[in-house]
């Protein structure tokens, strides 16, 4: 049975009247001038966490991650997150310069216990399928070989991803060839209003054959870790058609994932939230990721 559920509005309704403004399109900086007042006091060097920027799991420039710890704290080593960018393959960063965003995520998971990292990727036109995908297999490797020495455990790892960056977690999830030796290594995987079956075709191809073998939703269906997949009520169109499709593919195959539905959000309003006292979506995702054991 479908486990698809409305989170509880707990968006301020000033902020949910702003979006509701802005309606089903693409707008960050529009969304963003909504959220960033609640992150005025966010400055670095961020209080008791600990920040190493570009980092290279590869040789290309885009090939460089950040990693966020919090404190130290006594006992075993903290689960490790991977938050991948949207932006179609083609674009989007994982931090813009003077922007809180998505510092947000990674200052949340710090304070949840967890240690944050978060990628960029080669991106389309000069990098097509799969130069993306080899890239999170890169990133999961790296985590796997250094994540210790920054208090994280490799064997307890998830993956959080939004539009393109939830695609890509499902490309990955869904085809071995990027696996390593010991399988996909990931405990869970959270999918934030993502493209699953029409993706990007600059990063694609528009060859409807060899565009069949590369999306995800067969692989998925052999997935055995928690997917939590979600939709915001706002979202762009083929967010909403691509991400019930997803669900209800899932679900027909026995498989049925988590599955959300985030009231009075949108494509990108969902990610800014997470940090500030609306917890719509940090909240269930905090759920999931509290289960990688």
């Amino acid at each position: 049975t479908a486990t698809s559920s409305v989170a509880l509005a707990q968006v301020p309704p000033d902020i949910a009247e702003g979006i509701r403004k802005i309606g089903p399109i693409n707008d960050p900086p529009g969304t963003a001038k909504l959220y960033a007042p609640l992150f005025a006091d966010h400055k670095e060097p961020y209080p008791n966490v600990t920040v190493v920027r570009d980092i290279a799991y590869g040789t290309d420039p885009l090939e460089k991650l950040d990693v966020f710890t919090g404190a130290p704290t006594p006992g075993a080593p903290k689960p490790v997150v991977i938050f991948i960018h949207g932006g179609g393959f083609e674009r989007g960063d994982k931090r813009r310069p003077g922007s809180p965003f998505y510092d947000n995520i990674m200052l949340w998971l710090t304070r949840q216990g967890m240690v944050g990292v978060n990628m960029n990727h080669r991106l389309a036109p000069k990098h097509v399928w799969p130069a993306a995908h080899e890239d999170l297999a890169a990133a999961v490797r790296w985590v796997q070989a250094n994540i210790v020495q920054y208090g994280g455990d490799p064997d307890r790892l998830a993956l959080w991803g939004t539009s393109a960056g939830a695609d890509l977690i499902a490309g990955y999830l869904a085809h071995p060839q990027f696996h390593g030796p010991k399988g996909h290594g990931v405990k869970a995987a959270i999918m934030l209003s993502g493209y699953y079956v029409k993706g990007a075709p600059a990063y694609f191809g528009d060859d409807p054959a060899e565009y069949e073998k590369r999306t995800s939703t067969e692989g998925l269906k052999k997935a055995t870790i928690p997917l939590f997949v979600s939709r915001t009520e706002l979202d762009l169109p083929t967010s909403i058609t691509q991400g019930d499709a997803l669900n209800k593919a899932l679900c027909d195959a026995g498989r049925c994932p988590t599955y959300m539905v985030f009231k009075d959000h949108s494509h990108h309003s969902q990610n800014y939230s997470v940090g500030t006292t609306d917890t719509s979506v940090s909240g269930p995702i905090l759920e999931i990721l509290r289960k990688v054991k």
